[in-house]
């Protein structure tokens, strides 16, 4: 049984760990909390679905969650308030093509997106890494995250429209030949 074990999370472990390391934006808590994960998960091993990859990311969640909770902070409550300006905001016209690799306009949109991406809200980076990254159904992230599917369905919304409208805003002031 461990042999098993040990070669499936082999297989998974660098996925595991970036998905540790976008909900915690720490290494150190994002390798604790894959390590007491994979500890729950082993001792659940012979209960687990055959989708190893699916059980083991919920795991991480679910560990993730608990121990936020635990300091005093539920990333998934729902009494946040909206940015009303990014959301009011009128979309863009058209969208650029994403600049190319080695440009300015590249490694400044990769600076911002790695800086807001870190100032998402804790339970809308974990929503839109389970949703855009880990291509997870809505319904698959709302019984991971134990929230109702129209909400996931909002918060990965608004989470896209947040990048989204940061990144155009960027891309303009670029293009206008201004700096972020």
């Amino acid at each position: 049984m461990a042999q098993t074990f040990e070669e499936l999370i082999g297989v998974h472990l660098d996925d595991l760990y970036s998905a540790a390391l976008c909900f915690t934006q720490d290494e150190h808590l994002a390798e604790q909390l894959l390590q007491e994960a994979s500890i729950r998960a082993f001792h659940q091993f012979p209960r687990q679905d055959s989708d190893f990859r699916y059980s083991m990311l919920g795991m991480l969640v679910s560990t993730y969650l608990q121990r936020r909770r635990r300091q005093g902070y539920d990333p998934l409550a729902p009494d946040r308030t909206l940015d009303d300006e990014i959301l009011s905001a009128e979309p863009r016209g058209s969208i650029e093509p994403f600049p190319e690799p080695g440009t300015p306009a590249y490694r400044l949109l990769l600076d911002w997106i790695g800086r807001v991406w870190s100032e998402l809200d804790d339970g809308d980076r974990l929503i839109l890494w389970l949703a855009d990254i880990e291509r997870i159904r809505h319904r698959r992230v709302a019984e991971m995250t134990g929230l109702a599917e129209d909400e996931v369905r909002a918060r990965h919304h608004r989470a896209r429209r947040v990048l989204s409208h940061g990144a155009a805003r960027v891309l303009d002031r670029y293009a206008e030949g201004g700096a972020e």
